[in-house]
């Protein structure tokens, strides 16, 4: 029996970060409010009133973008949108000096805080491609923020050094974590494949062996058969069937144990499809319908997930057209459900059933359970409303940096 004791550890660090970084921008937000130096002269004219109406709101609403980064998963999106909007209001401070309308120096701590959270979890998650040009105009925003607003002559335009040295900060640990999880997914291929190894070596010397044996005596029986008396003669088709089933399952061995033995290393370096992964798993049957929910491809979804999605949603369909209906269709779901900062796959199976539909002894759906629970899930299936059987798996995600 699984103890509940492993989730709980397990939730508690995951659950660090996230406070950290509330803490990080509630210090940067009243550090703005408080240590900000301000003219003696208020700001004037149009453009004062423009930054005195969006300054303020803007380094509390980036910060809050940015803690609530993994709950909407648009990374780019929200460091494009920081980068420029922080762009945009020193902008606004260097065009009131330089037509002689100085205007009160802006906030930028909570926004430098947004954006080293935000490019430290580009260099994590994103392509390199993507990565590059979004660490340079946040860079550059960070960096200038505090010169433009503050003005060059001013000790406070000191503060871009410690907004460079926290850009290259955040990048740095966004790298790391990148590297890491790359050193992590080899490690896991490496393993996969030495499993493999093993599995084609114990299953071409046991299997092999006794099916082997098998042909061999089929082939001697075939030779004493033919020659007893008319009498007690056997059909002779017989054993050359029983010699074709043993050729041709030590055909479909070979085959399994050269697919085990292949290297499949360039696959576990690709980013795992769920989309195909079900799509896999359904085959061509035209009775299943499946359905993907487009967020879906945009989740960064672990390999383990998608490989116990998969192998779950084929075990269900071998249950729905065993004990379902037959010639009834089945329906696949797949979808992304998000809870705060917590997100999860839901999958679920549907298909028609008998009221007195006979389920057999239950291991299948044993093992099921075992293989959601070994990636922190749940599974439940019973009746689901009037000639209908449900099988229901919920895989929660690890949380995005």
């Amino acid at each position: 029996m699984t103890s509940p004791l492993p989730s709980a550890t397990i939730s508690a660090p995951r659950r660090a970060p996230l406070v950290a970084e509330i803490a990080i921008v509630a210090a940067a937000t009243v550090a703005d409010l408080v240590l900000t130096p301000l003219p003696d002269d208020g700001g004037n004219g149009l453009l004062g009133s423009v930054l005195g109406a969006i300054a303020p709101a803007l380094g509390l609403g980036v910060g809050v973008l940015a803690v609530l980064r993994r709950r909407f998963d648009q990374v780019v999106l929200m460091t494009l949108g920081v980068a420029l909007a922080s762009l945009l209001i020193s902008g606004l401070s260097l065009t009131g000096t330089l037509i002689d309308s100085p205007q009160p120096a802006q906030p930028s701590f909570t926004e430098a805080i947004a954006l080293a959270l935000l490019v430290g979890a580009a260099c994590h998650r994103l392509p390199a491609r993507t990565v590059a040009p979004l660490a340079v105009l946040a860079g550059l925003a960070m960096a200038l923020a505090p010169l433009l607003r503050y003005g060059i002559d001013s000790p406070w335009a000191l503060a871009a050094v410690a907004a460079a040295l926290l850009w290259g900060a955040s990048v740095g640990t966004g790298l790391v974590l990148r590297d890491a999880e790359q050193r992590r997914e080899g490690d896991l291929a490496a393993v996969r494949a030495a499993e493999r190894l093993v599995l084609a070596r114990e299953l071409h010397d046991f299997v092999a062996h006794h099916v082997t044996g098998i042909v061999v005596l089929a082939q001697g029986a075939r030779v004493v058969a033919s020659r007893a008396p008319d009498g007690q003669r056997l059909d002779p088709a017989v054993f050359t069937e029983i010699e074709k089933a043993g050729g041709e399952a030590l055909t479909a061995m070979r085959g399994m144990v050269g697919m085990l033995r292949a290297d499949r290393s360039g696959a576990a370096e690709a980013r795992p499809d769920l989309r195909r992964a079900l799509g896999e798993a359904c085959g061509d049957d035209q009775l299943v319908r499946l359905i993907v929910a487009d967020d879906i491809d945009l989740a960064p979804i672990p390999p383990e997930v998608v490989d116990a999605a998969q192998r779950l949603v084929r075990e269900a369909l071998t249950n729905a057209r065993r004990h379902g209906v037959p010639g009834g269709g089945i329906e696949v779901t797949a979808a992304l459900e998000r809870r705060g900062f917590t997100a999860a796959v839901l999958l679920d199976v549907v298909n028609r059933s008998s009221p007195d539909t006979v389920r057999g002894d239950g291991y299948g759906l044993v093992g099921m359970t075992e293989r959601a629970e070994a990636v922190g899930g749940t599974l439940s299936a019973g009746p689901a409303g009037t000639g209908e059987w449900r099988v229901a798996a919920r895989l929660p995600l690890p949380e995005i940096f």
